[in-house]
């Protein structure tokens, strides 16, 4: 349950945040579940909090928002999965710093690569969100202007657990 899971893990994104930046949530209705690694998934929030964080103390200050949504399949490809097939939990973090350069862009994801002065960055944050994002069969998307901040979508399919043996037809007894 996604929106569980911000809720669980948000005192500690707190925590990692300064007195200059504002986190705010928002959590969708109806969220589905998700079939993923939970530490895992808490570990990419995290990374994406941080590296919001960073960017916006650059410029003062400012605002994070964690939204969790269920968006149906046009939803997602408008928000930037464009091969989504059917509904998606959606997990998006967003600030209102400077954004990503456009001429970056197409690096962020990439290890090792890092906007970061030397020393303050191992360029190993985004590299590990996208993986752990990929290995839980989901897809992740970045919406930026300069100046405007920046949007990071990450996108699961909605797993429907089996039904369980409580809700199986009874035994028949033999005659």
């Amino acid at each position: 349950d996604v929106g569980e899971m911000i809720s669980e893990s948000e005192v500690l994104l707190r925590r990692l945040l300064h007195e200059d930046i504002k986190l705010t949530t928002d959590y969708g209705r109806n969220l589905p579940q998700v079939r993923a690694d939970r530490g895992q998934l808490d570990t990419a929030v995290m990374n994406l909090v941080v590296n919001a964080r960073d960017a916006i103390r650059s410029h003062g200050g400012g605002t994070i928002r964690i939204r969790t949504a269920r968006v149906n399949q046009d939803e997602a490809r408008n928000l930037g999965y464009p091969t989504a097939q059917g509904d998606q939990a959606m997990i998006e973090v967003s600030d209102d710093g400077p954004g990503i350069p456009p001429e970056v862009l197409d690096k962020i994801f990439d290890p090792f690569f890092t906007t970061k002065p030397v020393g303050e960055g191992t360029g190993l944050g985004l590299a590990t969100v996208y993986g752990i994002v990929k290995q839980s069969e989901g897809w992740i998307a970045v919406a930026s202007k300069p100046g405007e901040g920046a949007a990071f979508r990450i996108f699961l399919p909605v797993h429907t657990p089996p039904a369980e043996e409580a809700h199986a037809a009874p035994p028949v007894a033999a005659a």
